[in-house]
């Protein structure tokens, strides 16, 4: 048996609320296995409109699109978490390894109290049935899911990233590592192979992965715009790392910690929207991203100070 793991990010690019890195961990009978396949009575890529029966998992952008686009995420993201923990609470799903400390995580006060569901729009015996028929998927194709979580961070954690590694691309790389080391930790000695999206324009991974990871050496396998492999090789074991264009599009792992990812910084930015409107009741909610995100950051400017509100908690540097 050997290990397949997912992992991919939302929010890189908002002005304000997290950055997320979803995660996802299979147990396989080998590294040809495709797990579209092996779960095409319990997910699909696209299921069809008249299928109620299917989850869908894909890159986030394309399943959170539309009007129904929250539920098929929260009914997917929900399914997956019932199999491994069947706590519902947001504070806890972002309390798991590999997590921000309390401090980090809390320290906004739109994040105190995080103590809501997680995905409230899924009903906990909706999830029971859809996890029971991922599960006999899993079962009949000899596989199994070992992990799955997110890794969130807060603005002033990112910015204080920023501070010490200073820039955006070495920041999302480092929490992208984290997951990384999570699940290498929690793999013992078995093969491993994970899967990641590209960061930006980068082709040459070594540098960084020896830095982020310590392997005793790394054997390339290839490097060029199409994408990246590596093994990286530790004293008992070898671990593969793989970046490539359209990852989430192309490994369910990576479509998988895509929703976790995207799920966890909705929820985030509720609390977030939920505190601020509460706060001035004609402010327009934000998700944070490009024109809007400034113009939420215009609205909001003149009473931070009144508020006593520190901007590194609030928005990003960069």
């Amino acid at each position: 048996m050997v290990f397949l793991a997912g992992i991919d990010e939302a929010g890189y690019g908002p002005f304000v609320g997290p950055l997320v890195h979803g995660y996802s961990l299979f147990r396989v009978p080998d590294f040809d296995t495709e797990l579209w396949s092996e779960l095409a009575t319990s997910c699909d890529r696209k299921p069809a409109r008249t299928d109620k029966r299917r989850l869908w998992v894909n890159d986030s952008k394309k399943v959170h699109q539309g009007t129904l686009g929250r539920g098929r995420l929260e009914r997917t993201v929900a399914a997956f978490r019932q199999i491994l923990n069947t706590d519902t609470m947001l504070d806890t799903w972002l309390s798991e390894k590999p997590a921000p400390t309390a401090k980090d995580l809390h320290h906004a006060p739109w994040f105190k109290d995080l103590a809501i569901p997680f995905c409230p729009s899924t009903t906990l015996a909706r999830s029971k049935l859809d996890a029971s028929s991922v599960q006999r998927d899993l079962y009949n194709a000899g596989c199994n899911l070992n992990a799955f979580g997110a890794r969130v961070v807060p603005a002033a954690e990112y910015n204080n990233f920023l501070d010490t590694l200073g820039n955006k691309g070495a920041t999302n790389f480092e929490i992208a590592m984290q997951c990384a080391r999570h699940i290498i930790e929690i793999t013992g000695d078995a093969p491993l192979r994970i899967e990641l999206d590209q960061h930006g324009g980068r082709t040459d991974y070594r540098h960084v992965l020896s830095k982020a990871l310590n392997p005793q050496k790394i054997e390339v396998h290839g490097e060029n715009s199409g994408g990246s492999t590596y093994s990286l090789h530790f004293s008992e074991r070898t671990v593969q790392l793989r970046f490539s264009s359209g990852a989430d599009l192309a490994h369910l792992p990576v479509a998988l910690a895509s929703l976790a990812a995207k799920q966890s910084r909705e929820r985030m930015m509720d609390c977030f929207n939920d505190y601020w409107c509460e706060q001035f009741p004609d402010l327009k909610p934000t998700k944070g991203y490009g024109v809007d995100g400034k113009r939420w950051l215009a609205d909001i400017e003149p009473h931070l100070d009144d508020l006593q509100i520190d901007r590194a908690i609030l928005r990003r540097k960069r």
